[in-house]
């Protein structure tokens, strides 16, 4: 009897394995939950790692730690430094496409003393959280620290300005000289020339920032020269030094139409600039003036009977026609000055006023609306543009081939003036004035002869009494007069006696009458002669006034 050998097969692996696996399995385990457990890993591109130190550099919010730097990487394309810093999983959240990152350190700037307790612990990363709902791996560190958090309800406007004094960050915003915020950005726009600021306007303040509101540069220091003195008034330290950007409405203007976030406005040099530039709603005019322009500058203001609806932009007027300059055009001798009609001046409704110019312009350039050049101030020749009525002015036609509409003009009281003047001289010269004073020398020698002679016929008539001989000749006629008419009447008498009625009688009547009223006027003749015997050359002198007599 055979006896047959159970085969059994043993397990290929061991149980005793079930350990290690069940070991590495728990290890694995523990390593995922390190890993995920450590945080977020972000990358933060800087200039340089000046006081950043691998594995010590914290990243904090609000003085709070969330994460920490944990390797420094140098790029030699891009010439900067790039930091792998790890956020913990709790403030996954904070890492936003928005989101700012910058060093805290001990900084002395315009804006104050900061960061004084980096000086012990060392410097750390500041985190700003930003609101954007995506979140993003790569940021850049600024340069500044952020001057407004995220949480801090406002606005943010901007502002550009081409000729007012450059500003700096953090300088304040005041509106009646009351802070109400501050510059938070500044940025050179190298193509437009100008300054470009954003400003922060803290809540509720916001709320001030109106479409009429005005931005101007205040110095902080205010001199006025008046006829009761010098009055110097002086703000705030900080506005001394650092200066300040004021806010506020045109005078007697209610606040406008609140603004909403991102508007532009313009920041003026001062106050009286930030008045004159306020009017953004224009439209450029052309006027073509047939006279000198010399004394009218840019800024000249342009009114309508003492009543200002404008300002004077270039002089004279730089575009370009045809390929020629305005003021230099092959037919036309005119000088052309650019102006810009601002309706805000008009109305206070900019819009309704620009819609009721241009529906009316044409019908009053048809009326006789001219531009005139005025005298502003006769001491320094300044002049400005007056816009009037003139019903007699001659038609003019439009002139569509410009690049702005046209302003018609009439020549001014000044050109006139001195047209009359000019006119005036050009007469006195072509009078012949030697010919004239010779003539007139002359003349005077001529009379001096005649009145030597007439002095020596006088003195002739004295010497020789001819004036006593013609009196007694007089006297003679007169006496003779007498007796002739004496002996007519008697021979009247006898005539009417024998033939009264007859023509011859008449005659005779009608001569004695003559001869009558001849005696009676060579009688007083004759007594005047004989006061005055040269009153047949000269005229009667008047008598003395009588003297009274003395009592004696």
């Amino acid at each position: 009897m055979s006896i047959q050998a159970i085969v059994e097969d043993k397990p290929r692996v061991s149980v005793i394995w079930i350990v290690p696996v069940i070991a590495l399995l728990i290890t694995g385990w523990m390593l995922y939950q390190h890993q995920l457990n450590k945080g977020h890993v972000v990358f933060v591109k800087m200039k340089d790692a000046e006081g950043i130190i691998a594995g010590k550099t914290e990243v904090r919010v609000k003085s709070v730690k969330v994460g920490l730097v944990e390797s420094l990487k140098l790029e030699m394309e891009q010439n900067a430094v790039v930091a792998k810093v790890r956020i913990e999983n709790d403030y996954e959240a904070l890492l936003a496409r928005d989101s700012e990152f910058w060093v805290v350190k001990p900084r002395v700037d315009e804006t104050g003393i900061s960061g004084l307790n980096t000086l012990l612990s060392g410097v750390y990363i500041e985190l700003s959280p930003g609101e954007s709902n995506i979140q993003s791996t790569l940021f850049t560190l600024l340069d500044e620290p952020a001057l407004i958090d995220a949480d801090i309800e406002g606005k943010r406007f901007n502002l550009s300005a081409s000729n007012a004094e450059v500003m700096d960050v953090g300088s304040g915003i005041f509106f009646r000289n009351y802070r109400i915020g501050e510059i938070e950005s500044v940025n050179f726009n190298t193509q437009a020339l100008e300054m470009e600021y954003g400003v922060f306007i803290y809540a509720p303040y916001d709320q001030l920032i109106t479409d009429n509101a005005i931005f101007w540069v205040s110095s902080g220091i205010d001199f006025k020269l008046s006829s009761s003195g010098i009055e110097v008034s002086t703000e705030s330290l900080t506005k001394i030094i650092k200066g300040g950007i004021s806010v506020d409405y045109p005078p007697s203007q209610p606040p406008g139409i609140l603004s909403t976030e991102g508007k532009h406005f313009t920041l003026h040099k001062n106050f009286s600039l930030a008045l004159e530039k306020r009017f953004d709603l224009y439209d450029f005019y052309l006027v073509e003036f047939e006279q000198s322009i010399k004394g009218l500058t840019v800024g000249a203001p342009v009114e309508y009977r003492g009543m200002r609806i404008g300002t004077v932009e270039q002089v004279p007027a730089t575009g370009v026609n045809d390929g020629r300059p305005l003021y230099f055009q092959q037919n036309n001798t005119s000088v052309p000055v650019l102006v810009k009609i601002e309706y805000g001046r008009i109305y206070e409704n900019a819009q309704l006023a620009q819609s009721y110019w241009s529906e009316n312009l044409e019908q009053w350039i048809k009326n006789g609306l001219r531009a005139s050049l005025k005298s502003g101030n006769l001491l320094t020749g300044a002049v400005y543009i007056e816009l009037d009525f003139y019903p007699t002015a001659d038609a003019v036609l439009t002139d569509e081939t410009t690049i702005y509409p046209t302003l018609p003009s009439v020549p001014s009281g000044i050109t006139a003036l001195s047209e009359q003047v000019t006119s005036l001289l050009n007469k006195l010269n072509a009078i012949p004035l030697e010919n004239t004073i010779k003539e007139t020398e002359g003349a005077l020698k001529e009379y001096r002869l005649l009145a030597m002679e007439m002095n020596q016929l006088v003195k002739s008539f004295n010497a020789n009494n001819i004036s006593k001989k013609v009196e007694n000749n007089l006297d003679n006629i007169g006496t003779t007069l007498t007796q002739l008419t004496s002996s007519l009447k008697q021979f009247e008498k006898t005539l009417t006696h024998y033939q009264k009625g007859s023509g011859v009688m008449d005659q005779l009547t009608d001569t004695l009458k003559e001869l009558e009223t001849l005696s009676k006027k060579l009688k007083p003749v004759s007594r005047e002669l004989n006061e005055q015997p040269n009153m047949l050359i000269f005229n009667k002198s008047s008598d003395n006034d009588p003297e009274p007599r003395q009592n004696k």
